[in-house]
């Protein structure tokens, strides 16, 4: 649990359906507002089309069961972690610099350690590679990422964990 500067808690829950539009429109809202810095808006487009369907983001969180930042009764982060894998790590625009990133990576640390996990990866955009490399995790390559027409870049990054 971490507060803000409310005085308000936020905290870690496992994935609740309830919470679909909230997240999907987190996501695109995030990578709109924080990610326009470091790419065009064609390839933010390609990357979060504003036009969803909320059925394909249903089948895909049935199946990867996200972590669920939240305050109160909002998400205000969420995550996608599975076998030593971070998919989406996606923070609300509005709560960056609260500690809420740090609080869902703590909780994919503990996970990885409860389950022996000894390397946690992970596919960084530039925007996020400074968070990340701030966490302890290196970059292992650069990679070349198409969506639609579009390419991007992201980074494949590693952590080892000692435990």
């Amino acid at each position: 649990m971490l507060n803000n500067s409310e005085n308000k808690s936020f905290f870690i829950i496992d994935y609740d359906k309830k919470y679909l539009k909230q997240i999907v429109e987190l996501f695109i809202n995030t990578v709109h507002n924080i990610n326009k810095k470091d790419y065009t808006k064609k390839q933010l487009n390609a990357w979060a089309n504003p036009k969803y369907d909320l059925k394909t983001w249903e089948k895909r969180f049935e199946k990867s069961k996200p972590y669920l930042c939240m305050l109160e009764d909002e998400v205000v982060g969420f995550c996608e972690y599975y076998d030593g894998y971070i998919d989406c790590f996606y923070i609300h625009f509005k709560y960056q610099g609260y500690g809420v990133g740090k609080l869902l990576l703590t909780h994919i640390l503990k996970l990885a350690k409860d389950n022996k996990i000894d390397k946690i990866k992970v596919d960084a955009s530039i925007t996020a590679k400074p968070f990340f490399e701030k966490f302890g995790f290196k970059q292992v390559k650069e990679n070349l990422v198409k969506r639609g027409n579009q390419e991007l870049i992201n980074f494949s990054m590693e952590m080892d964990l000692k435990f």
